[in-house]
């Protein structure tokens, strides 16, 4: 089951846990991708849930922390929505055009 926007997970980043909330989800070559925030406030945009990757998300720990209320994000999610908050995050939009 993909994950939506506003949906609690953990990423394992270079073998750090770390609770964060989904932003975006995007099909690129039939596989999900996801940009997420996490709660230091970062992002990592295209991650995605093969555990072969340096930073993803970690399905296992998701569905045994977030999904069962366990472990809940201080990120102000619906806030952040309804104050028009959000980071806009887009991973085709960094290099030199950008500047």
């Amino acid at each position: 089951m993909p994950y939506k926007a506003g949906d609690e997970v953990i990423v394992t980043s270079e073998g750090v846990n770390k609770v964060g909330v989904v932003l975006d989800r995007r099909v690129i070559n039939k596989s999900s991708v996801y940009d997420v925030l996490l709660e230091n406030r970062s992002a990592l945009v295209m991650l995605n849930t093969s555990n072969s990757m340096r930073n993803y998300i970690n399905k296992n720990l998701t569905e045994k922390l977030c999904e069962s209320g366990q472990i809940q994000s201080t990120i102000p999610y619906k806030d952040l929505v309804a104050n028009e908050q959000l980071p806009h995050l887009d991973a085709n939009s960094a290099g030199k055009a950008s500047w």
